[in-house]
């Protein structure tokens, strides 16, 4: 069970969702360095979900279904608007990009409550992976287990982005970037409303 968990938390955190498409875009335009605060807040965003589904939020969740609608639109909308931000940085030279901020710990903490991929990922690992009498001590170390596997295949993501931004010099594919990965961020809530809609 422990391993099918722990393939599951990697799956779900590699691939592409707004906080890895986020991290890229943050790196590339501010470097790995002031990107680290926004990655530690996803993995601690996430191990906080975690502990505090266990204590009755997981309840909340399956019978009040009226606050997960909630939720989802306000992702959404949330979503569309950083999907705008990212698209209107204005192109600079990389080394005085100082001047903007990136994403911060706690900014990234709070945006896991409202990231629909993060939402679905820890609801699913209750419904599948985490029965319901689990003790705490044990409830306490999966979700450590989940920080660790999470952080390091997100940062996967934020190290691309130093790759990447060596391609990135010109204001015009500076410009180009940031639209593309705008983009894509919309386009990565597209299967969450789908679905809501049976589409």
């Amino acid at each position: 069970m422990l391993m099918a968990f722990a393939i599951f938390i990697a799956v779900s955190s590699v691939t592409p969702g707004p906080n890895n498409l986020m991290l890229l875009s943050s790196s590339v335009n501010f470097g790995v360095r002031r990107t680290i605060p926004h990655c530690l807040g996803i993995s601690a965003g996430m191990g906080l979900m975690i502990v505090l589904m266990s204590f009755g939020l997981h309840w909340v969740m399956q019978h009040a279904s009226w606050l997960i609608d909630l939720l989802k639109i306000a992702s959404l909308a949330y979503l569309l608007w950083l999907a705008w931000k990212i698209a209107s940085i204005t192109p600079t030279p990389l080394s005085v990009q100082n001047e903007a901020s990136p994403f911060g710990f706690w900014n990234a903490v709070l945006f896991q409550w409202i990231n629909p991929k993060a939402l679905i990922m820890v609801i699913s690992m209750f419904s599948i992976y985490v029965p319901d009498n689990i003790g705490q001590l044990t409830l306490l170390q999966i979700s450590l287990m989940a920080i660790v596997i999470n952080l390091l295949c997100i940062s996967v993501w934020m190290f691309g982005g130093t790759l990447m931004r060596r391609l990135f010099t010109t204001p015009a594919t500076q410009r180009g970037f940031n639209i593309v990965m705008a983009l894509l961020l919309v386009a990565s809530v597209v299967p969450m409303v789908s679905a809501d809609l049976g589409i």
